[in-house]
């Protein structure tokens, strides 16, 4: 079986061939080729010393040391490429060492195929397996427990059930892997086609990730509005969002504080008053234990705060909530909105939906109306107020002043006007 190489890493290779060394194609170009997926992160394995690759490649550079292999990096006429030492004496043993039998494929520089390990039958049968089935590759890397579901997850394969028992069986050790390691694994997980699926499946992995999901498996909501239980209910509506890192995150965690401020009435109905502030508490502890940028963490905790308020259609109730939640994430909060409340009783599912299509209309409406959400939208600034006498901390008392009289309508956003409310209130 053959693949057609790149033609400037097969000029790499021929460069590296003369030298009388040998060089093979390594790794994820070779599966998505095989898969018919675009890839242009190219490896490249050698037994030729690193060290001697400057006198080939100038722009070459050794980067790391993993486990023992000597990895390097270097750009040719635009691409780059990696190149390792060999993990072992050569092909076949640094294939051994590979995560799983799609990644254990190896090619030279005329394209024939090296696949010790079946690698090429497992892509064909969409299955994600371990090279050594005792798991050794989890020992020395346990991030490969996520990787197996980030790649099951991307190519819509199936782990095999061996590989899916030592990862569960290996779990755990997830805790000595570096966090932000942890968390961009799971965003490409996040990021896949159908990410609430890959979790469902493996439930357990993700619980040592986030061990307050775990409270929310099984947990019923004893609620007319809710037929599912808060895991499953969770999985729904991270299904019904689009592929949106913020919104995805934001439906992974809405609802994870509902177990710990949950309460019955006299009816055996259950209620969760506050659980949209204790989920944001849990998505910020998350947040800084998984070293989140601040953007995200800012902007997912304020669709988590709020994905369960009630909005109101009264103009200066709208323009009060704008000033306080924004503009910019108003279209992410409504699609969080629909895709929990397609989460909830299905019986119910169109009334609510259409009372939030008939709530989003009335919130950009009102956006085409230029509200005044902020000081810097008044017809009058801190400029003008100096120029008619004002200065320090009274200019902005009677900035928010006047801010709060347009808000509540009790003043128009006229430069006239607010001159005129200024002078005879100050």
């Amino acid at each position: 079986m053959k693949i057609i190489i790149n033609p400037q890493v097969k000029e790499i290779m021929e460069m590296v061939e003369s030298r009388g060394y040998d060089i093979y194609l390594i790794g994820g170009a070779i599966r998505d080729g095989l898969i018919g997926m675009d890839n242009n992160d190219y490896d490249l394995c050698t037994n030729m010393p690193l060290e001697m690759m400057n006198s080939l490649f100038p722009s070459f550079k050794i980067m790391r040391e993993n486990n023992h292999r000597h990895t390097g990096v270097m750009h040719y006429n635009g691409l780059e490429i990696e190149i390792s030492s060999f993990h072992g004496h050569n092909i076949i043993e640094d294939l051994s060492k590979r995560d799983f039998t799609i990644n254990a494929i190896g090619a030279n520089k005329d394209g024939n195929i090296i696949d010790p390990y079946n690698g090429v039958e497992d892509i064909k049968n969409k299955v994600i397996r371990l090279v050594d089935n005792s798991g050794m590759a989890i020992d020395i890397d346990p991030l490969r427990i996520l990787r197996a579901i980030r790649f099951a997850a991307i190519l819509d394969f199936k782990i095999d059930s061996n590989t899916k028992s030592v990862i569960n069986s290996k779990k755990k050790l997830l805790h000595d892997v570096a966090k932000e390691r942890i968390y961009n694994e799971l965003i490409k997980i996040l990021m896949s086609d159908n990410p609430s699926k890959e979790i469902s499946e493996n439930k357990e992995i993700f619980f040592e990730i986030i061990p307050e999901l775990e409270v929310t498996n099984g947990f019923d909501q004893n609620n007319p509005y809710h037929v599912y239980n808060v895991f499953d209910h969770t999985m729904k509506v991270l299904a019904n969002t689009p592929k949106d890192l913020y919104l995805r995150l934001a439906a992974l965690f809405h609802d994870i504080g509902k177990p710990f401020v949950y309460s019955e009435d006299s009816k055996g109905i259950g209620h969760f008053i506050g659980h949209e502030d204790e989920s944001k508490r849990i998505f910020n502890r998350f947040a800084d234990t998984y070293r989140v940028d601040s953007k995200t963490k800012n902007i997912v905790g304020k669709l988590v705060e709020y994905h369960d308020k009630e909005l109101s259609i009264k103009p200066v109730k709208m323009t009060k909530f704008l000033q306080r939640f924004g503009v910019d994430e108003l279209e992410r909060l409504f699609l969080l909105k629909e895709a929990d409340i397609k989460g909830h009783n299905p019986d119910i599912e169109y009334y609510r939906l259409m009372d939030l299509y008939g709530t989003r209309k009335k919130y950009f409406d009102h956006l085409n109306t230029n509200p005044c959400l902020s000081i810097k939208d008044l017809k009058i600034n801190g400029r003008k107020l100096l120029e008619m006498g004002y200065e320090g901390r009274q200019i902005s008392f009677i900035l928010k002043d006047i801010l709060t009289k347009v808000t509540e309508d009790n003043i128009k956003n006229d430069e006239e006007k607010l001159e005129d409310y200024v002078h005879k209130t100050y």
